[in-house]
């Protein structure tokens, strides 16, 4: 797999070189990982080859099989060593090129990106915690942030992330110039909240007064939690 992954390599970083041969030989690469263990010698050569592809834009093809391969990767590293050691030392090579990702055009590679974030947060939580929350949500992209948003609400319900360092960034979005990036902030904020205790909630009030939130917009978001949590039991996930 040394080899095979090395060749790889250099076929992804000759410019010359078509497509459909570096498809072909990330599938071919791909196959492999499913079914066989991977040596730890090809390991820092096969993050290399998916950062690369990720990195190339010239083909979406390319970059949606990497995606695919990252998964059935870290599959096969947590199966080899469920302390996920390679994982933790490898992925974050990764984690520029999957955040540039999350502002993709398409949505299929945005969601490919926050699912590789999701799996890589269970080695790497500090790392993934801190590119989403300092660096996305409170970026310039309009399409990352709204997924980077999202991402916050899913990895909450699914993994109960503590959610309230996120709090404050969100809600600066609810003041945002672009009224995509104002809804998606609505949209988590109440998503997150719906379930939540008094005291959750008293601290979104608390914020959203903090960030200057026009009091039409901040009604709305505590109405909506108001009425959602009359028919839901309370529990708090904010920061357990």
């Amino acid at each position: 797999m040394d080899q095979q992954a090395q060749t790889l390599l250099t076929t992804l970083k000759r410019s010359s070189a078509a497509s459909d041969a570096k498809l072909t030989q990330l599938n071919n690469l791909k196959s492999d990982i499913k079914h066989h263990r991977v040596p730890d010698s090809a390991q820092p050569i096969i993050f290399e080859c998916l950062r690369v592809a990720l990195t190339q834009q010239a083909s979406s093809t390319l970059a949606t099989a990497a995606f695919t391969t990252l998964g059935h990767l870290l599959k096969r590293l947590k199966i080899q060593d469920p302390d996920g050691s390679a994982i933790v030392q490898h992925a974050p090579k990764l984690f520029p090129a999957l955040q540039e990702r999350l502002g993709d055009l398409r949505e299929n590679h945005r969601n490919a990106a926050s699912q590789a974030f999701a799996d890589a947060w269970h080695f790497c939580a500090q790392d993934v915690e801190h590119i989403i929350r300092d660096e996305v949500i409170p970026g310039a992209n309009v399409r990352a942030k709204d997924t980077a948003m999202h991402w916050v609400v899913r990895m909450n319900r699914d993994e109960a992330l503590p959610f309230k360092s996120f709090v404050p960034l969100m809600v600066a979005n609810l003041e945002d110039h672009d009224g995509a990036v104002r809804d998606s902030a609505k949209s988590a904020l109440v998503d997150l909240f719906r379930n939540a205790p008094d005291r959750a909630k008293a601290d979104l009030k608390k914020q959203l007064n903090l960030h200057g939130v026009r009091t039409g917009i901040a009604s709305q978001i505590l109405t909506q939690i108001d009425s959602d949590k009359a028919s839901a039991p309370a529990i708090d996930m904010s920061q357990s």
